[in-house]
Order: structure tokens, then C-alpha cells, then sequence
């Protein structure tokens, strides 16, 4: 199984890849690609992580430093991870982590929706 992380807050500028959605591209494709040599699974982190950032811009998914997770964005990976080797959802799991309940299953259910589309991630 690999994990497909996210991508930096403000991209990887100095190698090209200007902003977040740039590098999360060049990041999904790479190991999109690797995956399918390999035949691999694929846990989704980096497109839930887009998900989020997409409705909410200011996602808090990161640390200040832009790259690495904050609680709810270690939150998100995990319930992807759940996911993904359960091949079920993380859709009304107990703990969250100390995030709000409402936080919590929306991330849960963005975790949910991306890990479990089958077409895209398992080989």
C-alpha cells in the first residue's frame, strides 16, 4: 500500500510546482503511476486533503510550517487509512481525536467518499 500524501501549503516553488493544487497534482500522479507498476493499493491521503481545501480554503490542515499536519489533518489521514485497509467506512467511529463531533464526521465522510472509490485506488 502506498501513501499518497498532500502536498505543501504554497507548493514546492523552488522545483516549479507554484501553489498547493500544482504540487498536489504532481504528487497524485506520481504515485498514481508507481502504484499501477507496482499493482499497488493506494491509501488517498492527499485527495482528501484536497477535498477540504477545496470548500475551505483556510482548511487547518496544516502546521504552520505548511507541510506538516495538524490534528485534524492527521485526523483526515487517519480515518483515509481506516478506510482504505478496512475497505469500509470511517463514518460514525467513537474517537475523534479531540475535534469537535461535527468535525470529525465530516472528515470522516470526506475520508469515506475518496478511500472507498474503488475505480480509482485499488489495483
Amino acid at each position: 500500500m502506498l501513501y499518497l500524501t498532500w502536498a505543501h501549503r504554497t507548493g514546492w516553488p523552488q522545483d516549479g510546482l507554484i501553489g498547493y493544487a500544482s504540487m498536489q497534482s504532481a504528487v497524485d500522479d506520481g504515485y498514481l503511476v508507481i502504484a499501477r507498476e507496482l499493482h499497488a493499493t493506494v491509501a488517498p491521503v492527499g485527495y482528501a486533503w484536497a477535498k477540504v481545501f477545496e470548500t475551505e480554503a483556510s482548511s487547518g490542515l496544516w502546521q504552520s510550517d505548511g507541510s506538516h499536519p495538524t490534528i485534524k489533518g492527521t485526523y483526515l489521514a487517519a480515518c483515509v487509512f481506516y478506510a482504505t485497509v478496512f475497505r469500509q467506512s470511517p463514518n460514525g467511529l467513537a474517537y475523534h481525536a479531540g475535534l469537535p463531533k461535527h468535525e470529525a464526521s465530516e472528515l470522516q465522510a470526506i475520508a469515506s467518499n475518496v478511500a472507498l472509490d474503488v475505480s480509482r485506488f485499488r489495483q
